[in-house]
């Protein structure tokens, strides 16, 4: 598939394949293990649904769809075993082609609903087919999908790695060390920040791991692995509410490697 951001399609169209949400889950085909829908198949309202074409290739049309604002009925349509889910349940389980549609749908669908007024002068936005931006007359300027840096990162010290617990986390999940970059700042220099902030820990040796696009609704997230340097564990109590010094042999629950920090925490089993 080919990335394109557009407003024109047929809603129509035989050849329109789906992918689905409804109040902030994501539709799921079970018969065909499969998140992208085809258009004849299904009964959508689309005057009243949120449409923003995400892709195309010879043959088809890719629209993310919002039908939050319709009367979907899951059993009205041609598929017999479609059912909702959370995003996090499909993303544990999907190839990273998956995870990078279902996650553009997302966040185009996010950036549809957010950029619909423009925020110097209040006047709908319009769009422009050229750019795949919307913009306002008043001032031009291209408002495209916003992107969020946010870095993750484990920390090593000796054969033990360092994961924390968030208080948004399943009880017993641990995780890497994370937070969004602030104005001005440095990759490396909000990694040394967040980890001083959440956990009172000063690091040294930050190499680039790599990066994974997070739609919830618009992160990109940059990966680290660091060496301990100095000080004490100090949780913040407020983000972070459990961290702790972890051996390859006891390992808490931690995130499946379809993400950056499962990914990360395996490189440091894997050098272990």
């Amino acid at each position: 598939m080919y990335f394109k951001r557009f407003l024109e399609f047929k809603t129509n169209n035989s050849d329109n394949s789906l992918i689905i949400f409804n109040n902030n889950k994501v539709i799921f085909d079970k018969d065909s293990n499969s998140l992208i829908l085809k258009s004849p198949f299904l009964n959508i309202d689309y005057s009243k649904a949120t449409i923003i074409g995400i892709g195309e290739d010879e043959n088809s049309q890719y629209l993310a769809v919002d039908v939050s604002s319709c009367d979907f009925d899951l059993h009205g349509q041609g598929y017999t075993s479609l059912i909702e889910t959370d995003i996090r349940n499909i993303l544990t389980n999907s190839t990273s082609n998956e995870i990078s549609v279902i996650g553009r749908a997302q966040h185009l669908l996010h950036w549809l609903k957010t950029s619909k007024y423009c925020g110097s002068c209040g006047s709908l936005n319009k769009f422009s087919s050229k750019e795949g931006a919307f913009y306002c007359s008043c001032s031009k300027e291209m408002i495209y999908p916003r992107i969020s840096p946010c870095v993750i990162g484990i920390i090593t010290k000796g054969d033990q790695i360092l994961l924390a617990r968030n208080k948004l986390f399943p009880e017993g999940m641990f995780s890497a060390i994370a937070g969004f970059v602030e104005a001005s700042e440095t990759l490396e220099e909000t990694f040394e920040r967040e980890v001083m902030e959440e956990v009172g820990l000063k690091i040294k040796n930050i190499e680039y791991f790599g990066s994974q696009p997070w739609p919830f609704p618009n992160q990109l997230m940059i990966a680290f692995k660091c060496d301990y340097d100095s000080g004490d564990i100090k949780v913040d109590g407020e983000e972070i509410v459990e961290a702790n010094w972890f051996k390859p042999t006891n390992l808490p629950k931690i995130p499946p490697t379809t993400s950056i920090s499962g990914q990360l925490i395996k490189s440091y089993l894997e050098d272990h």
